[in-house]
């Protein structure tokens, strides 16, 4: 591979950041993927190098109260109302960064036909959920507004217990699980294995993923400006791309 001169100025700059120049971020999986996309811009614009760690709150939330970390980012708004409770991130940076719409999925080509959350009752059908994180809880709201909340229970076979394990198991499991309750973005994420069928607007359920700095950051400005450009239409049109309605 051909460098160029700026290419390997850029580089040197990156390499020699000290510790004030690095952000630490904290993120859910899926809400990560639209930023690190944009993340070389916003290096090369702040003069900083960004880190992500990336999983569920679970995996990293006791380093956070231990004191690390400059930005969070998770997937639902009640997940950093809990974060928020605590006493770990400055309310007045809090921001969306977008939202996911529920939808129904169903395997490329819809073999079994699906069309309607009623299609999800058949006795043949059965159902991947999502029982945590950015996802908890989202197959009960739109049953339950339907009304259809037993017949649909019925026909649940798996609950994973994250975004990236729903994707996961989906792919694995052909002729095993037929349709999913999940987020639109998971057929921009695999394409190949996914149709959408969109639900009625009076059971659309929408979520929105958000970002805020936190209480123990040494580099609460640098983070302060990190959120604006992360929020900034440049960056809202990377979310866009992946899926996110912003």
């Amino acid at each position: 591979m051909i460098v160029s001169s700026s290419n390997l100025s850029q580089l040197r700059n990156r390499n020699s950041h000290d510790s004030e120049r690095v952000i630490e971020i904290f993120s859910g999986s899926l809400p990560a993927i639209p930023l690190r996309e944009a993340a070389g811009w916003i290096e090369d614009e702040l003069n900083v190098k960004i880190n992500f760690d990336i999983g569920p709150p679970s995996s990293w939330l006791s380093r956070v109260k231990a004191g690390q970390g400059d930005i969070l980012m998770v997937g639902a708004e009640y997940m950093m109302d809990d974060i928020e409770a605590e006493g770990l991130i400055l309310k007045e940076t809090r921001k969306s960064l977008g939202y996911r719409k529920a939808v129904i999925l169903v395997r490329k080509g819809n073999p079994k036909n699906i069309r309607s959350l009623e299609d999800l009752c058949g006795e043949e059908v059965k159902i991947l959920v999502c029982g945590k994180v950015c996802q908890k809880g989202l197959w009960d709201d739109i049953a339950s507004k339907a009304g259809l909340t037993d017949k649909i229970r019925r026909n649940i076979v798996e609950y994973a217990r994250g975004c990236v394990q729903m994707l996961h198991r989906w792919l694995q499991s052909e002729g095993e699980i037929d349709a999913a309750i999940g987020w639109n973005t998971y057929k921009n994420m695999a394409p190949e294995s996914f149709d959408v069928i969109e639900l009625p607007k009076d059971l659309q359920i929408l979520r929105s993923a958000n970002i805020a700095v936190t209480r123990y950051s040494k580099k609460k400005e640098l983070a302060k400006r990190f959120i604006e450009l992360a929020t900034s239409e440049r960056i809202r049109e990377i979310y866009r791309k992946h899926g996110w309605i912003v």
